[in-house]
């Protein structure tokens, strides 16, 4: 096994996944390029049917998908649904606790649900990068005009917010282990 593609992080210090390589068991390589990486990726061609039905749907999405999709400007914002941090000290702490009297209402079930999720929608870098990887909807420059990037990017940008948004109503909560939280994602 190569481990090649890890020595870039083997002295990371925020490393926390029991399997992460110690720094004298993998051989340093010098950082790579970008154009480099690129040549490196692994990619997922289609078959050729499956890359027309995807190019056929693109006048579809077009018309009744992209549509959908807000501008920045007109989204809405994690802040938006919290306690505001620009308010005096005393009106912030008093939102906070307001925020934690409502959950202290909220069954551990219901708890663990929203911790789920958060996890779910913090991997959404993951299922981004996947997509990138097969011919026909990738978008290798992160700003492709094309259908299929246009939604991907769009779609990526809501679910973060709704991950950015379930981290700080936990954390601002008080009623779940943050810490454990985050270092059992990082062992997912």
């Amino acid at each position: 096994m190569q481990l090649t593609a890890l020595s870039h992080f083997s002295t990371h210090p925020l490393a926390c996944s029991p399997w992460w390589p110690r720094h004298h068991l993998v051989r340093r390589l010098p950082p790579l390029s970008a154009a480099a990486l690129h040549h490196q990726m692994v990619t997922h061609s289609m078959p050729p049917e499956k890359l027309e039905v995807f190019k056929s749907l693109e006048p579809w999405v077009t018309l009744s998908v992209l549509p959908v999709l807000k501008p920045v400007e007109n989204s809405w914002q994690p802040n938006d649904l919290l306690p505001d941090p620009s308010q005096p000290s005393d009106e912030f702490v008093d939102e906070v606790r307001a925020l934690r009297q409502r959950t202290c209402e909220l069954s551990e079930d219901y708890l663990v649900v929203l911790v789920g999720d958060m996890i779910t929608e913090e991997a959404l870098l993951t299922y981004q990068t996947w997509f990138n990887t097969f011919d026909g909807v990738r978008d290798d420059t992160m700003s492709s005009s094309s259908t299929w990037a246009i939604w991907i990017r769009g779609w990526s940008a809501e679910e973060n917010r709704h991950g950015d948004l379930l981290r700080t109503y936990l954390y601002l909560s008080g009623r779940v282990d943050m810490k454990m939280i985050e270092s059992t994602a990082c062992n997912i």
